[in-house]
């Protein structure tokens, strides 16, 4: 299959290409074609020095759109809307991959008296940051965007929980449950078929693309569980 990945110059694009370059053919999409260019001719030498000769190339993202076969949409919440109206000519018949999640950094102001703190607090508020999930108006991104598709395009949302590092160290097995949601069964499908092109991965079908919101906040949650609890990288498996 060919495969495009919008915002494939990014951690999590770098991934996928590194992943799925072994058996597809991969197109970077990027808003800078030099840059993209010279990205994917990175990414061919990794796979080359793992005994993968992988056909990967850079371009544009409404190039790399109007080539393949599936896209991957792994692009910023706020880059969302001027990218898809860019590409939506050319992405009729096609399967539309969601990885972009709403997500802000927000502080919150502990006292230092507060009973829960088991570290002395010296200063006179405790500042904190985290991560939310920040809902658009539609219930998620993935509802977002198939707002934006032309009728006979299928959106699935899914992949929100990789760690891109990890993703992106071909080194590491990545015991890890994919939650999928999509409207239809077909483009669900190919979409397990690519997360088992992944070694050790498993995808979990979470229900309708109406369930995005529920797995786009898993993202901030284990941002924020992994900052808190000195762990890197983490994602889920249900036992």
């Amino acid at each position: 299959m060919k495969i495009a990945i919008l915002g494939g110059t990014g951690n999590i694009g770098k991934g996928f290409a590194l992943r799925w370059g072994q058996m597809h053919e991969i197109i970077i999409g990027s808003r800078d074609l030099e840059k993209a260019e010279a990205v994917a001719a990175e990414y061919n030498e990794v796979l080359e020095k793992y005994g993968h000769m992988a056909t990967i190339t850079g371009t544009d993202n409404r190039t790399a759109a109007e080539k393949a076969d599936i896209i991957v949409v792994a692009i910023r919440y706020s880059q969302l809307g001027p990218v898809m109206e860019m590409i939506r000519p050319f992405i009729e018949n096609k399967i539309i991959i969601s990885v972009v999640v709403p997500m802000e950094k927000n502080m919150c102001y502990i006292s230092p008296g507060a009973k829960h703190l088991t570290v002395p607090i010296e200063s006179k508020e405790f500042n904190s940051e985290y991560f939310c999930f920040s809902m658009p108006e539609a219930g998620s991104a993935a509802q977002e965007i198939q707002k934006m598709l032309p009728d006979n395009a299928e959106l699935v949302a899914a992949f929100h929980t990789v760690p891109a590092k990890k993703l992106a160290d071909l080194e590491m097995e990545l015991d890890y449950d994919i939650g999928v949601c999509g409207n239809s069964m077909y483009s669900k499908e190919i979409v397990f078929g690519l997360v088992n092109d992944i070694s050790n991965m498993r995808p979990l079908d979470v229900g309708p693309l109406e369930t995005a919101a529920m797995i786009e906040s898993l993202t901030p949650l284990l941002i924020n569980v992994a900052a808190r609890n000195e762990m890197k990288d983490i994602s889920l498996k249900f036992i």
